[in-house]
């Protein structure tokens, strides 16, 4: 009877990258990639200033804008602001209630900041190591 192997966070689980990508003829590359282990979850209230988030060493985060937020959430680098209508390079992504980034990869989350309309628009996170 067939099934799904567990491995461990210590154990490589092996991957095959390639193959007739293209249409091309390339060969499959087997390799090794270390399965992801859940580095921290949480919340993270809202702030009507530009705040960078926690430190927390990671490979990938999610975040997820509250379902029932009033407002909107933005996620950018140092001085990150809101939408105004205006053409700049500071606005964050913005996020609406229930809204989701995806999967992002990077090392920390202290690397992002946020702002939000109101200090009642929460977001949550999960990040993988």
């Amino acid at each position: 009877m067939g099934g799904f192997r567990q491995y461990s966070p210590d154990e490589y689980i092996p991957v095959v990258i390639g193959g007739n990508a293209g249409g091309t003829n390339n060969p499959p590359v087997a390799t090794t990639q270390k399965p992801l282990a859940l580095a921290g979850c949480g919340e993270l209230v809202g702030v009507v200033a530009a705040t960078q988030l926690p430190a927390l060493a990671c490979s990938m985060v999610r975040f997820k804008a509250r379902w029932n937020n009033t407002g909107f959430v933005y996620l950018g680098g140092a001085g990150v602001t809101k939408a105004d209508g205006a053409t700049d390079t500071t606005t964050g992504l913005m996020l609406g209630p229930g809204d989701d980034t995806g999967w992002i990869p990077i090392s920390n989350l202290n690397l992002l900041y946020r702002i939000c309309d109101a200090v009642a628009d929460c977001l949550t996170y999960m990040a993988l190591v």
